[in-house]
């Protein structure tokens, strides 16, 4: 497949899906935007928000504010019954195991205290530092009477491209953090969506997923061999008989492996 070929199919996908997509892929070994649909768009971000809390934490530990090993209060009040990890035993929990859990699970408790712990100002204004135009943090994990009342957390596909390419080259945070954000990023069990037709042994993808009711996002950097690339795509108001819209995450499937197969 050649380039050519790959924005053909790419764009052929977009127009017959029957949602709103928003695509971004960037080769960092060329420094060439390959694919771009709508990236500016503004997107209801579920929780690929998550991964803007878990950098204003790390900046939080580089100016020495939160310590990595320090332990975090988790209250009965605080686990959220959707949880696979805490319980109401718990008492509390390393800040790094929090952070953890956030984005490896996408755990909604771990999301909730780290939220409080934070505070939603200091992370909307970590994103605003970051230069993010559209990514802001209105509520936390679950708050449906939030969303009622017209509050919600979003961002777009060129703000993620941002994030993603800051830590690709260390720009943000030390380099030892950017590390330890990208080994948990790369440590994602999330497979439904931009891994869901790949399984070659020599794929690693650093990246957040998020999903809601009709729609699926997933972000991230591929680490190929001789190739390293940000995919990134977010689909929104996808029809599906089921709350796990498998529509949109095959989409999301079948453009990676595309993007895959024309850099392998």
């Amino acid at each position: 497949m050649n380039l050519t070929d790959l924005r053909d199919y790419a764009e052929n996908e977009i127009k017959d899906a029957d949602a709103t997509v928003s695509l971004l892929v960037h080769d960092f070994t060329s420094n060439e935007t390959v694919l771009s649909f709508e990236p500016e768009r503004k997107l209801v971000a579920a929780s690929i928000i998550k991964t803007a809390i878990m950098l204003t934490a790390l900046d939080l530990v580089q100016k020495g504010k939160l310590s990595l090993d320090q332990r975090i209060p988790v209250s009965c009040q605080e686990v959220l019954e959707d949880t696979e990890v805490f319980n109401c035993g718990q008492k509390d929990c390393p800040l790094e195991e929090l952070i953890t859990w956030m984005i490896i699970n996408s755990d909604n408790t771990a999301t909730n205290i780290l939220i409080e712990l934070l505070g939603i100002d200091t992370i909307n204004g970590y994103c605003e530092s970051l230069g993010l135009k559209s990514t802001v943090l209105e509520r936390k994990m679950l708050d449906w009477d939030a969303v009622k009342a017209g509050r919600n957390n979003y961002t777009s596909a060129a703000d993620q491209l941002a994030v993603f390419s800051k830590l690709y080259h260390k720009s943000i945070l030390s380099p030892e953090l950017c590390e330890l954000a990208l080994s948990v990023l790369k440590r994602q069990r999330d497979f439904s969506s931009g891994l869901r037709y790949l399984c070659s042994s020599d794929i690693t993808f650093a990246h957040k997923t998020g999903g809601l009711d009709h729609l699926n996002h997933d972000a991230g950097i591929f680490y190929l061999t001789g190739h390293e690339y940000y995919f990134g795509c977010y689909v929104t108001e996808a029809m599906s008989d089921t709350e796990e819209n498998p529509v949109a995450k095959r989409l999301i499937g079948r453009l990676s492996k595309a993007v895959y197969e024309f850099y392998k």
